[in-house]
């Protein structure tokens, strides 16, 4: 067996172990149990994790976010990044290889990625209002992240860099479960708890957005 088929079985293996651990957590979840509600439904569940996934993710819908717009922007950049160095990664796994103008299209992203990975990382560390209540892992994951994003940039200029690229997705399927970047899953989880739980009760939509 070559090199390059071991890692690609481990880069393999590692997703598998990440989704089935995610999985676990999400159904220890379902063990808090869920309160009745007795008052009748005043708005929409549907509605509501519709408004949490659309409407509610704009920038002027969220206070913090509407105050501090290009972090905002960083982040869909940044988070933008991260799934075009995925995509990527899985466009190696089944040896897929891309047109010249998707490749430097992918270039683009994963630069824009980059500098916005380190632009927030600085942030953190410069800012001293997130940094007293940034923890080791916060760093970690972004320093992890930022380097996933720069292989998946040098790789698609020498795949000689694919062995780095490729231990780097193993090491962080592998960190997932246990450290912040598992918000890849509970980010969504919690958003279609927080429209189901609003939208039942009328909150969201606003009043405004229904009619």
């Amino acid at each position: 067996m070559s090199l390059f088929t071991a890692l690609k079985l481990g880069v393999v293996a590692s997703v598998l172990f990440c989704l089935v651990m995610l999985a676990v957590m999400v159904i220890r979840t379902f063990s808090f149990g869920r309160r009745p509600t007795y008052a009748h439904p005043q708005g929409s569940n549907f509605a509501g994790i519709v408004y949490a996934f659309g409407p509610g993710m704009l920038p002027w819908e969220k206070e913090s976010a509407a105050k501090h717009i290009w972090t905002y922007v960083g982040g869909v950049l940044y988070h933008l990044g991260i799934l075009i160095a995925m995509l990527y990664l899985a466009a190696f796994l089944l040896s897929i290889r891309l047109p010249t103008i998707l490749l430097q299209a992918v270039r683009i992203l994963l630069v824009l990625g980059i500098a916005s990975g380190v632009a927030l990382l600085i942030k953190r560390m410069l800012k001293p209002h997130m940094r007293i209540i940034s923890g080791g892992d916060d760093y970690l994951a972004n320093i992890l992240v930022d380097l996933l994003l720069f292989l998946a940039l040098a790789t698609s200029f020498a795949e000689t860099v694919l062995v780095l690229f490729y231990v780097t997705a193993i090491i962080i399927f592998i960190y997932i479960p246990f450290g912040k970047l598992r918000h890849c899953v509970f980010f969504f989880y919690t958003r279609i708890l927080f429209g189901d739980f609003f939208g039942r009760r009328g909150v969201i939509p606003h009043s405004s957005e229904r009619a």
